[in-house]
């Protein structure tokens, strides 16, 4: 996980966390955004600046790999709450008396004989603490929920069990939110949601556990935001520009104004031993972008087709070919499109490297790719890459012709 900025110190997000709380006052939130893009820092702000109506308690549920360690962080979360604000009252302690709870370095565990009764308890523990909050909104920031989800079930494919715990875990969520006006969630993580819901729901469940909660995409930073940012970390850092603005219009240029790249970017920069110039801002990202040892991460964009396409899909002649396969042509085309495509040109530019003849298919592919922040639609319904650095990086990687711009 990259360093987390202060709260205090973040850039550019107030308004939309403001939209956020708006819509948190109508229901639970669902976060998509592109990994670094700034989706824990927006949380962690959210939680350290929260209104005085609302109990806002963050977990990163990233380690968690069963539907006990779930219930026991959030009661954990719950009781280091309650040492805080006494609010809550003395109710939590009864409740994990009653269960035979034990406290251990600070993290509440739930015996072995209660853990198949994992479903109650997080029920009853939603409940319970809405009820005895009444005059607040308890609202759960959740971070890497999909991971979580997909690592209890990958363990118990494992282990041969079906207990499917993972949609259990979300139908239950689902299901307090319904029965309680005053709870609130917001599901957020790196891995796609949608994609996590379909490897877990197969063919035959027909459960919709979040189609209740509002969408909320984070972006990018605004220009003038992204500028303000990077005219901040050049300050603070005290690199000498031979002309500020400039370097900083090209700072914010080439990361897209993407918070993540642009700190990146500038403590870079402090290693440079001249005065720094727009010219030496383009040599210091191209060198991120080439370099092996991926300082920015970048190959997740490609390790991750094989993580989110896992399915495949026929050719014309009836043979198997791997969806990720498929979906890495494509980016190829439009890594080296001039200006975006059509579904029909970006059909036939499949075509002419793979044997299929079902559109469908390439259509749902590309919406796909849009939804895991990939390509974006133009107003016309062309799709070309949403940012130009991934764009840039995916020529540079591939290794395909005309990388430079």
């Amino acid at each position: 996980m990259a360093k987390q900025v202060a709260p205090e110190n973040v850039v550019g997000r107030d308004k939309l966390i403001g939209r956020i709380w708006k819509a948190i006052d109508q229901g639970s939130v669902v976060f998509t955004a592109e990994r670094r893009i700034g989706k824990t820092t927006v949380l962690k702000k959210m939680q350290a600046e929260s209104p005085p109506n609302k109990v806002v308690l963050y977990a990163d549920l990233e380690k968690v790999d069963s539907p006990t360690r779930f219930v026991e962080v959030v009661l954990t979360d719950l009781k280091n709450y309650q040492s805080k604000k006494a609010a809550i009252g003395r109710w939590l302690g009864g409740l994990v008396e009653s269960i035979g709870g034990t406290e251990i370095g600070g993290v509440i565990k739930i015996p072995p004989q209660q853990k198949k009764g994992w479903q109650s308890i997080l029920e009853k523990i939603l409940t319970d603490t809405c009820n005895h909050q009444t005059n607040q909104q308890i609202v759960f920031l959740w971070d890497e929920v999909p991971y979580m989800l997909q690592k209890i079930d990958a363990l118990e494919e494992k282990s041969g069990s079906t207990d499917n715990s993972s949609l259990a875990i979300l139908d239950s969520l689902r299901a307090m939110r319904n029965e309680n006006d005053n709870l609130r969630m917001i599901f957020t993580g790196s891995v796609g949601l949608h994609h996590v819901l379909r490897d877990l729901r197969g063919q035959d469940y027909a459960s919709q556990p979040t189609n209740d909660m509002e969408k909320v995409e984070i972006g990018p930073l605004a220009l003038e935001d992204a500028a303000t940012l990077a005219r901040n970390l050049l300050g603070q850092e005290a690199v000498t520009c031979d002309s500020q603005e400039p370097v900083i219009a090209k700072i914010v240029e080439l990361t897209d104004a993407v918070p993540f790249y642009i700190h990146r970017v500038v403590t870079r920069m402090t290693l440079l031993e001249s005065t720094v110039t727009p010219k030496d801002v383009e040599v210091l990202v191209q060198r991120q972008l080439v370099d092996d040892s991926d300082p920015w991460e970048m190959e997740h964009f490609r390790e991750r087709l094989k993580i989110y396409y896992r399915h495949n899909l026929p050719d014309a002649d009836g043979n198997s070919i791997p969806a990720a396969s498929l979906a890495g042509v494509l980016l190829d085309f439009l890594a080296l499109a001039p200006s975006p495509r059509s579904i029909d040109q970006c059909y036939a530019d499949l075509r002419s490297k793979v044997r299929i003849d079902n559109r469908d298919d390439v259509v749902q592919l590309l919406k796909s790719l849009a939804q895991d922040h990939y390509l974006v639609r133009d107003e016309k319904g062309r799709y070309r890459f949403r940012f130009p650095l991934v764009q840039r990086w995916w020529r540079t990687a591939q290794g395909l012709e005309g990388t430079k711009k």
